[in-house]
């Protein structure tokens, strides 16, 4: 039995800034390989221009060692691919941390997207994403794994979620409520629990719930 596996069919936008991150250009560098501005690869990316100069697509699809094809989405599938209709798709931010004061939505801050399916991230509270630093979560959370997170300022007692202690950067803990205190899980066991007493509790800031976790290799 063939085993099938769901890809999400990009546009030619999606498919250009993904190559131009793997060779590691700027917009403004690739621009400048194919003879056109800055702002003409932003539009090709964002789909603003729907049919590509043919020139243009044979340039770019030589600087990014593809093929025009492929830049349009015409290549063959293999048998075990199934397309998934990119409709059902939304693309999520990849933050590049969270801390106080930094809107987590802020252009500086946004590495990256990723696709999610709109049926995970439904309800009016927005997502993220953030990525793993660290080891204090192994073997659950690998650094470098991706966490889907629900923005949110409370989650139930034994939740994984994004916390902030003392304003500094949020990081993924278990959370514990008791009557007078909160405890901050680690999975690993070389990280000892974290315990905040009485007004203590006030240094801890819940940013979100972990929701999904995803892991590339």
């Amino acid at each position: 039995m063939i085993r099938k596996i769901l890809v999400i069919k990009m546009t030619t936008g999606e498919r250009i800034k993904m190559l131009r991150k793997e060779h590691n250009l700027t917009q403004e560098e690739l621009g400048a390989k194919i003879g056109v501005q800055k702002a003409a690869i932003q539009k090709y990316e964002k789909g603003t221009v729907k049919n590509i100069k043919r020139d243009s697509l044979i340039k770019l699809a030589q600087c990014l060692d593809t093929s025009p094809e492929y830049l349009l989405g015409w290549e063959d599938m293999p048998n075990n691919v199934e397309v998934a209709d990119a409709s059902n798709y939304v693309n999520i931010p990849i933050i590049g941390r969270v801390a106080a004061g930094l809107s987590c939505f802020a252009e500086t801050n946004i590495t990256d997207y990723e696709p999610v399916n709109k049926n995970d991230v439904r309800g009016d509270e927005p997502f993220v994403f953030l990525r793993v630093v660290g080891d204090s979560m192994y073997p659950l959370f690998m650094e470098g794994d991706l966490v889907l997170v629900r923005c949110q300022s409370s989650v139930d007692s034994g939740s994984y979620a994004v916390v902030m202690i003392d304003e500094e950067d949020g990081v993924v803990k278990k959370i514990v409520y008791g009557p007078d205190f909160i405890e901050l899980h680690s999975i690993n066991p070389m990280y000892p629990v974290r315990r905040f007493e009485n007004e203590d509790v006030t240094r801890i800031r819940v940013f979100g719930l972990v929701r999904e976790i995803k892991r590339k290799f």
